[in-house]
């Protein structure tokens, strides 16, 4: 072999040796076919270590996150989104600590997979949706306190048809059930968005709805589970609030509806989905031929009349 050829072989060693130290750190991808739909469901165990390991570089933390989560995440689900702003709902910064390390180490060897599997056997009896993706993140540690007085082991978003994703912290007792919970919620969501999607330019009912056909379908999935919606109202503070909301209801508006899900002054933080969620189990309660599959394309203002929910509250009949 003459001496150019032999160069050419070392310079394509090299190009191939360059390549292999400059490997991107990736999502773990697993697909499934179940009931006769597609999932692809995505851990990130790879990319937080990388996090864990390249911090440092950038400035802070917040940096860091973008650069190394959120970026990645961003390219692989925001694409043809519905709902892409409610991605910055999940983009809470990470802190490269002890807890971080433990988290990845449990997913690591816990049976996520299996956990979302058997879950989505359940779910897709009953209600038929897209095809989806799935991404399981650690949860950040800024939100421990929102976990301690709430007991909720995550948080999670649904940002179009097909599209969600589950931050999850495994150092918790209740993280198993909650990913099973998580997902039947966030997928009743995901379809909902599939079937039905307009615009963001919820009413109040509308939002309400939204959020409390979420979490009974998740109850019915997770029988055993106490709701999360269930536990931001006492009885009275939720007679108070509905009272606070009701010539609303019928109106649109973000800042109206942030306002009723998160809490002001005179709202406490939740409020909407306390409402929500009893609003829909009233009516699934006193329409029990109605299955959740039926019900997820039904109106909402049709839903609370139904529901028997204003005559609990023992107010005066609703005007839109």
């Amino acid at each position: 072999m003459s001496k150019p050829g032999k160069a050419y072989l070392i310079l394509i060693g090299l190009f191939l040796i360059t390549r292999c130290g400059n490997h991107i750190p990736d999502f773990e991808r697993t697909k499934l076919k179940i009931n006769g739909q597609k999932f692809e469901i995505l851990t990130a165990n790879e990319l937080f270590e990388n996090y864990l390991k390249d911090h440092n570089r950038f400035r802070d933390n917040n940096t860091a996150s973008d650069k190394l989560i959120f970026n990645p995440l961003a390219k692989e689900i925001l694409d043809g989104a519905e709902a892409p702003f409610m991605f910055n709902s999940v983009k809470v910064p990470y802190e490269p600590n002890d807890l971080l390390r433990k988290q990845i180490k449990l997913l690591k060897s816990e049976d996520i997979i299996g956990i979302i599997k058997q879950a989505l056997y359940s779910i897709t009896k009953s209600i038929p949706g897209p095809d989806t993706k799935i991404i399981i993140l650690p949860a950040s540690s800024f939100m421990r306190t929102y976990f301690d007085k709430y007991h909720i082991p995550g948080y999670g978003v649904a940002i179009g048809s097909g599209k969600i994703i589950i931050a999850l912290d495994p150092t918790a007792d209740n993280w198993k059930t909650f990913l099973s919970y998580g997902i039947a919620h966030e997928y009743h969501h995901s379809t909902w968005i599939s079937r039905n999607w307009v615009s963001s330019d919820f009413s109040v009912i509308e939002y309400l709805v939204f959020e409390g056909r979420a979490d009974a379908f998740a109850k019915s999935i997770n029988d055993g589970i106490e709701v999360p919606a269930a536990k931001y109202l006492t009885n009275d503070q939720e007679t108070l609030v509905w009272n606070l909301i009701k010539p609303d209801l019928f109106e649109k508006g973000h800042e109206r509806i942030n306002k009723v899900m998160f809490g002001n002054d005179d709202i406490p933080f939740g409020s909407g989905y306390t409402i929500g969620y009893h609003i829909v189990s009233s009516f699934k309660l006193n329409n029990p031929a109605i299955s959740d599959f039926a019900m997820i394309d039904m109106e909402p203002k049709k839903i609370l009349e139904l529901s028997g929910y204003e005559r609990h509250q023992n107010n005066k009949p609703l005007s839109e």
